[in-house]
């Protein structure tokens, strides 16, 4: 006979320890842009590390700083980009890292060429500060299917986008809605610096950003209108067009099919998001071993196989620009590396990454940008 007595208290002392494992996971707090990271990883950190990672998002560098700022939330681990690191520790709002809680940093697992040099162009000391999780570039995506787009956006530039004559007519025009991001990309087209501020370039932007006649302001929405023939050029992050390229090798489409590329002017932004830890965090040790599992080059090559940005660690991009094998999908993902992120044997990279201005230079920007999309 079944003592049922016996079972129902072993049942409650089963669900008491489970109760009990669940009470002592340690948690962390993560605030990361959307579609950011692969889920999968963050449910092999929290079982490996008896922890529950607490996951919000925000659209807009912007939006970092002004979470971080008001600290209502004591946010234990922030992915912003550089110009607003630069901003966050102006403002004395990050507390440095420790390498030493880092142990898949090794000699022979290190940053690519491309991210150091991106290190090198910011703020001074910001090394002490943030550690790399995906780069890249910003670039013109076009609609292939627009006759005479391509040559005109790969023959130009910057000049196709901005100047209409020099484009096939009703092109339908996109741009990332972000005033810096906006103001930046006059300045390339202007043949001037994107870090420098002047109210005659202020001018100069606006008038450039006037004539461009740009039909859409938007982020995410601009690289699905080019796929959905809605767009037919657009300025965006390589990530995101490598996004919709993978995505369409997903679903067994070949690369020679495939309706939209990216021309990355010599001239674009180039770009650093990063692992920082604000100083009002309250799980430090923590953070660090969220940063150290994706510096793990197995983690991160997993990480990048899902985003589709490019992944800041040497050993990451070898294990997928070496692929050689019958799997369609890897030779694509091989390529699309080797093609968008290359390594320059001088160890030249394209792109400029973006410095903080003045609050009040920024108001004048976003006060310009606004004038523009209501002409």
């Amino acid at each position: 006979m079944v003592n049922k007595k016996k079972i129902f208290l072993s049942l409650m002392l089963i669900f008491s320890l489970i109760l009990a494992g669940c009470g002592s996971q340690r948690k962390l707090l993560l605030l990361n842009w959307g579609e950011y990271i692969n889920e999968d990883l963050i449910t092999k950190f929290e079982i490996e590390h008896n922890a529950q990672v607490v996951l919000s998002l925000a659209d807009s560098n912007e939006l970092f700083y002004s979470k971080i700022k008001s600290g209502t939330t004591a946010y234990d681990l922030v992915i912003p980009s550089d110009y607003m690191i630069e901003k966050m520790m102006s403002k004395d709002l990050l507390q440095e890292i420790d390498y030493t809680k880092l142990t898949n940093l090794t000699d022979d697992n290190q940053f690519m060429d491309g991210v150091l040099q991106i290190q090198s162009k910011m703020v001074e000391g910001n090394e002490k500060y943030a550690i790399p999780y995906f780069w890249g570039t910003f670039g013109l995506m076009y609609n292939k299917n627009k006759p005479g787009l391509e040559e005109s956006v790969t023959t130009y530039g910057w000049d196709a986008y901005f100047k209409p004559e020099l484009r096939p007519s009703n092109t339908k025009v996109g741009m990332y809605n972000v005033p810096r991001y906006v103001y930046a990309a006059a300045m390339f087209y202007l043949n001037q610096s994107p870090n420098e501020y002047s109210e005659t370039k202020l001018s100069q932007a606006q008038e450039a950003l006037l004539k461009a006649n740009i039909n859409e302001w938007g982020t995410d929405t601009l690289k699905k209108g080019i796929v959905s023939n809605n767009l037919d050029l657009a300025f965006v992050y390589t990530g995101d067009f490598l996004d919709m390229l993978y995505l369409k090798l997903d679903d067994g489409n070949k690369l020679e099919n495939i309706a939209f590329d990216i021309h990355i002017p010599d001239q674009t932004m180039a770009f650093m998001d990063a692992f920082v830890i604000p100083k009002k965090a309250r799980h430090v040790d923590l953070a660090h071993e969220f940063i150290n599992f994706f510096l793990n080059p197995e983690n991160a090559y997993e990480n990048a196989s899902v985003v589709g940005y490019a992944t800041p660690l040497k050993k990451s991009y070898e294990m997928i620009t070496s692929y050689q094998g019958s799997d369609e999908w890897l030779n694509a993902w091989a390529y699309a590396n080797k093609k968008y992120y290359p390594v320059y044997e001088n160890g030249f990279f394209k792109g400029t990454p973006l410095k903080n201005l003045s609050s009040e230079a920024l108001d004048k920007i976003n006060q310009m940008v606004n004038k523009v999309k209501i002409r």
